[in-house]
């Protein structure tokens, strides 16, 4: 029905529906494509706004978790190590200038003490230096950092009896590694309760089951095998072993820095014997023995009924023959030692030092050939001398 007042003139278009009809579905799909273009602009906006998001969260998180490329490991044509490994700790402590290091021939493996686990709470104090990394990347070297547990007792007991605890740590340890790109991870727990033995071997265990994900070297420091409650019995090395890649045996600190009585640092009998208790538990392929690079000079009081330690100090090789040199000390060999031994007396005291040189490093590689053990482990890189070295290369050439 027409409306007063209006005119409508109808024409039919070209579909054969009134031109009246066909504008006003004209108009109405005009609005409903109004209303969709502007939805479609906002949808559009906040999309763009999600992507740029997006890009910005995976920006700060390969910046966390990934290495500078200038420490990009394939850059340097690397190649895995062959066993026997020689592997040396390096003391992050005193911090070292990559430029300073001389050259290491048969070197494969460096362990700077980086990582320490330093409250109950498993908080992990990283003392990471990316120059270092470099220079060890141009080498050549791969690189398992070492982690301790600070040699707390307490420290540790708190962190290994939380489960939600040891999870974190191990989540941490993981992102470290990744985040640097290392090829493995060294644990050190040292000084902690036996009663907590079990829940140590469970947190290696869990660590190396990441880690093999990963494609991560996880190794064990143990001590040689003794009645003590902290320094040794917390060690389940069989248990150890099986779990982690590697064993390396602590074989030095025979008589230690508060010692009663002066001595080698590591007698080669001594090395010997505890190594062979240890290889009870631990297959040879697993079991890296290590050595000292460093001597103890010990002051001695012979005016009484029996000689009085009083005082004893850790040098490097250089400077122990500095001192010899300083205080034109004997020499004389020691067979049960099977080392050479100084001697002077100075101010009415005497002074001692049995010696690590090339003579006690070639026997103690030799333990290692003859054992057929994975390599060796040197505390530390900076204490020895550069024939040392020279000495490693020539044995690693009749070995391998």
């Amino acid at each position: 029905m027409k409306r007063p007042g209006l005119c409508y003139t109808l024409m039919a278009d070209s579909e054969g529906l009134p031109g009246g009809v066909h504008q006003l579905r004209l108009t109405k799909n005009r609005r409903q494509n109004s209303r969709l273009f502007s939805w479609n602009q906002k949808i559009t906006g906040l999309a763009i706004i999600i992507f740029t998001l997006a890009v910005l969260i995976a920006v700060i998180f390969y910046g966390f978790f990934q290495v500078d490329p200038s420490i990009d490991r394939a850059e340097v044509g690397k190649t895995e190590p062959s066993e026997p490994l020689v592997i040396v700790w390096e003391y992050a402590a005193i911090e070292a200038e990559p430029s300073t290091i001389s050259q290491m021939p048969s070197l494969q493996v460096v362990s700077p003490t980086w990582f320490h686990i330093i409250d109950e709470t498993g908080t992990i104090d990283s003392q990471f230096d990316k120059d270092y990394l470099i220079w060890a990347r141009e080498r050549g070297y791969d690189v398992w950092a070492l982690v301790t547990n600070s040699f707390d007792p307490d420290i540790t007991a708190a962190i290994l009896s939380n489960e939600e605890i040891r999870h974190s740590i191990v989540d941490d340890l993981i992102n470290l590694a990744l985040k640097y790109e290392l090829e493995g991870l060294n644990i050190d727990f040292e000084n902690f309760h036996s009663d907590y033995r079990d829940l140590f071997t469970k947190f290696v265990s869990e660590l190396a089951e990441r880690c093999r994900e990963e494609h991560i070297i996880v190794s064990v420091d143990v001590t040689m095998i003794s009645n003590s409650t902290y320094w040794s019995a917390g060690y389940d090395r069989a248990a150890l072993a099986e779990a982690a890649d590697y064993i390396i045996l602590m074989a030095y600190d025979e008589h230690w820095v508060s010692s009663p009585v002066a001595g080698s640092v590591a007698s080669l009998p001594w090395v010997e014997r505890g190594l062979e208790r240890v290889l009870n538990e631990v297959p040879p392929e697993k079991l890296i023995l290590g050595v000292p690079f460093y001597t103890r000079l010990w002051q001695i009081d012979k005016s009484g009924d029996e000689p009085l330690v009083l005082n004893s100090w850790a040098y490097s090789m250089h400077r122990a023959e500095e001192i010899i040199e300083e205080n034109e000390a004997n020499l004389h060999w020691d067979g049960d030692a099977l080392q050479y031994v100084a001697t002077y007396t100075k101010n009415g005291l005497d002074y001692v030092m049995w010696l690590e040189d090339t003579t006690s490093t070639s026997y103690r590689l030799e333990l290692v050939s003859r054992y057929e053990l994975a390599g060796m482990a040197a505390w530390r890189r900076g204490l020895e001398k550069e024939e040392i070295w020279l000495l490693i290369d020539d044995w690693l050439t009749t070995t391998r």
